[in-house]
């Protein structure tokens, strides 16, 4: 393995924090890292530890790579030792690095929390593994305890599972709201990345060495997945704003993702309430509905609600549900501008930062 020394520094959304992210790490201890992104400065983005952090240096990975890096010193800038594997190292040039583990279907590069779980539900030595371990049980059944129930969906408990998502971690941290920091996914998961990390694979059978990195593989992807959202949701120059996140959705055959974004139009931002104007954006893949988008915009009491599916079954029985739907928002005071089902192709929702409504998709 070709060895780089790394001076690292924490991403936007972590910087007031920087000490209390480093103070489990310790000077030579070998730290798994995900390249998330190319930063447009030619340096890189990656997420270590359940960190996300930047190096300005130009490394021969691609976003999906997979980095070991010991650390080499903590302060006062963080400086750490990266093992490049050959195969990529020795090329000359940026490759992909594939994952290529048998208990894995999933492209763990994009993975979040709802494939993670999916992958658990649809794998029993997954399951047996961390049954293995009364403390990663507990962390798994309270990951999943935090997914969004189908049958019981509602606006309060879609409320209470965006506090849970992650993405208001460091600023609950930051405004010593330590017990909502706590119980977040985004905590959760950095604990069993931090669990996963400490076992050995020696003594373990071939089948407990592939659950082991499977979890690990799938663990850091969806913090990395989170920290991306993160970065995405912080506030922009000029009054716009656009939170990012992803929620996993808990169905009868499993798991699935709900991608939202909720957006601020900035021309509105300095005025009163009834003169900003919302989007929010909903998007999932139900087995048997494929997958649907819904696009909400708010201005005031004026509301318009689009649903967009490439099914006419599907569109079909949306519309008839708008009666009744939009009998509820009259009674919410609600003044309905629009409430139609079109047959536009879905597509997963952007993670570049906000430049207002017309920009976005």
């Amino acid at each position: 393995m070709e060895e780089l020394q790394l001076t690292l520094t924490p991403a936007r959304v972590d910087q007031r924090n920087f000490g209390l992210m480093l103070s489990n790490w310790r000077v030579g201890q070998v730290i798994n890292a995900l390249v998330v992104d190319r930063m447009p400065s030619g340096g890189m983005l990656l997420s270590a530890g359940g960190r996300e952090f930047v190096t300005p240096m130009d490394l021969p990975v691609q976003p999906g790579n997979r980095l070991q890096l010991e650390v080499q010193k903590i302060a006062p800038q963080l400086v750490l030792k990266a093992f490049l594997p050959d195969a990529i190292a020795g090329s000359g040039k940026t490759q992909s690095a594939p994952l290529s583990n048998p208990l894995v279907s999933a492209d763990t590069r994009v993975a979040n929390t709802a494939t993670l779980l999916s992958t658990i539900a649809a794998s029993p030595p997954l399951r047996a593994f961390i049954s293995q371990s009364p403390a990663l049980t507990a962390l798994f059944a309270s990951l999943t305890g935090q997914a969004l129930p189908s049958s019981l969906l509602s606006s309060g408990s879609l409320a209470q599972a965006v506090a849970q998502s992650g993405l208001l971690t460091e600023a609950n941290l930051a405004a010593g709201r330590d017990a909502r920091a706590k119980g977040s996914a985004k905590t959760q998961l950095t604990q069993i990345q931090r669990m996963l990390g400490e076992m050995t694979t020696a003594g373990l059978q071939p089948e407990s060495r592939g659950s082991l990195s499977s979890l690990s593989e799938l663990t850091n992807a969806a913090l990395a997945n989170l920290g991306q959202q993160q970065l995405t949701s912080i506030p922009q120059d000029g009054g716009s704003q656009r939170w990012v996140f992803s929620l996993p959705l808990e169905l009868s055959a499993g798991f699935t993702d709900l991608s939202m974004t909720v957006e601020r139009d900035a021309s509105g931002a300095q005025g009163s309430s009834e003169d900003q104007e919302w989007r929010v954006q909903l998007q999932l893949e139900l087995p048997s509905a494929g997958p649907i988008k819904a696009v909400v915009t708010m201005k005031g009491s004026d509301i318009s609600i689009v649903l967009q599916s490439q099914s006419a079954s599907v569109r079909e029985v949306l519309e008839q549900t708008f009666s009744d739907l939009r009998n509820r928002l009259i009674i919410s005071d609600f003044r309905v501008k629009r409430l139609v089902a079109e047959p536009v192709m879905v597509s997963p929702p952007p993670l570049d930062p906000p430049s207002g409504f017309k920009a976005s998709a």
